[in-house]
């Protein structure tokens, strides 16, 4: 008990706690006057103005207060009344003092509950890891009202230096601005969009920033620091960049090693009088030129994943035509590629066994200056199958020959990069011409 009245008397220079003074002294006064004059009908209902306030006010010792006061109201009326003490005075103040204590201890309640979800939403408002700013105004003239904890920080400001501020001073940009305002218009919200933040201190951030529009017309945005993402990210960009250039020159030199392998060759093959030992190391040239043009085209691509097939098909028909002193006029190359591109890891088997299928064409498919159409081909079969084929309208293959137990170096060649690196299968078909047929899974 004497810890409450301590509270109430160092309340007493409070402007809240004198009020409900000034409010209980006049409310006396008129039960006195009211009881000279024998009016006491209305007058009670006066001690409801300081209940009602000090119940919201202070709700913890609202009904102590209230019990103190209306006690105090029929103490009075009972001496006046003495010794008609149940009169009709006596029972509208005891009727009052009841009705004090009700009201009060409504009041009460719901005015704790309401100060309780306040102080729990305040400490998460101010506990939130995201910068939390509450605007309000129309179309650009919106005014920072109050900002979180964290979104102090961001602004590296304290709540007296930002309130009231123009929201300009925080977000420069008027095409974000802008942008955020038609959003809320239409929508009541708008989505993430990064933005520049400018701090207290004159430096700029990036945030991402999103928010919403309440019913009671005031805008919440959430504002996210991104810098240290930003630095991450360009740290990230400046590794890739750097592994784009090894990569690159990786290419570049590997490249460069096989054409010092094949000039070597080359070199070499001039030595030798022998036309079948020039003709193997012409097809070793060949073997080697086709690897290297697979490193040339990454070298000159941005993608070092994957290769421009289409490209790198017609580099390489351009070239044995070249090799076999054949023309474009005279062996047309129809290539027709629904899948463009191609993984590394695919790309040097397929280019090899392209290579030596149509070296076989223009070895074999086109005697005697014959004139005639390679077609090369690659679709997608299924979910994740591959058809790869090289066909020519030539003279075909001979009829017993079959191309998984042929003893050639070429034919022993494709079979293997078929089988074993490409997991797949392989067909040859010679109703017209020579078809060869090889379907494959995709790189997983």
């Amino acid at each position: 008990m004497t810890s409450v009245w301590s509270q109430w008397i160092g309340y007493f220079g409070d402007v809240k706690v004198f009020t409900i003074i000034v409010t209980v002294f006049f409310a006396f006064t008129v039960i006195f006057l009211g009881l000279i004059e024998n009016i006491m009908i209305i007058t009670p209902l006066l001690f409801y103005i300081p209940i009602l306030v000090a119940s919201y006010w202070f709700p913890r010792t609202a009904v102590l207060f209230a019990i103190v006061i209306g006690a105090a109201n029929i103490l009075i009326v009972a001496v006046y009344s003495y010794p008609n003490i149940m009169n009709l005075t006596y029972i509208t103040a005891t009727a009052s003092f009841y009705v004090l204590i009700a009201l009060s201890l409504i009041i009460s309640s719901l005015t704790q509950k309401i100060k309780a979800q306040e102080a729990r939403y305040h400490e998460i408002f101010n506990h939130s890891d995201i910068g939390i700013f509450l605007v309000e105004g129309v179309n650009d003239d919106l005014r920072i009202v109050e900002v979180n904890s964290k979104g102090l920080a961001i602004f590296g400001c304290s709540p007296a230096q930002i309130s009231g501020k123009p929201l300009s001073v925080v977000i420069p940009k008027d095409q974000s601005r802008q942008s955020m305002m038609e959003q809320i218009r239409a929508n009541h919200r708008f989505l993430i969009t990064i933005s520049i933040l400018n701090r207290k201190d004159g430096t700029s951030i990036p945030v991402l920033i999103s928010g919403a529009q309440m019913p009671d017309g005031m805008i919440v945005l959430n504002v996210m620091d991104i810098s240290d993402q930003k630095k991450i990210e360009e740290k990230l960009q400046r590794s890739l960049t750097e592994k784009e250039i090894l990569l690159r020159e990786v290419h570049h030199r590997v490249k460069n090693n096989m054409q010092v392998i094949s000039g070597l060759i080359e070199l070499q093959s001039m030595q030798i009088t022998d036309p079948e030992i020039q003709r193997l190391f012409q097809e070793s040239h060949n073997r080697i030129k086709t690897m290297a043009l697979i490193h040339e085209s990454l070298y000159r691509s941005n993608d070092y994943a994957r290769i421009d097939f289409v490209s790198y098909l017609n580099e390489l028909t351009s070239y044995l035509l070249t090799s076999y002193g054949r023309s474009e006029k005279e062996i047309i190359i129809d290539i027709q590629l629904t899948e463009t591109h191609m993984s590394l890891e695919l790309a040097i088997p397929c280019g090899l066994i392209a290579n030596e299928l149509i070296s076989n064409c223009l070895k074999h498919a086109f005697p005697d200056g014959r004139r005639g159409v390679i077609t090369i081909r690659l679709e997608k079969e299924g979910e994740n199958e591959y058809r790869f084929s090289v066909s020519d309208d030539g003279i075909g293959f001979p009829a017993d020959l079959d191309i998984k137990t042929a003893k050639s170096f070429g034919l022993s060649l494709i079979n293997g990069l078929v089988t074993h690196q490409m997991r797949g299968t392989l067909e040859l078909r010679g109703q017209t011409g020579t078809t060869v047929v090889i379907r494959y899974p995709g790189i997983t």
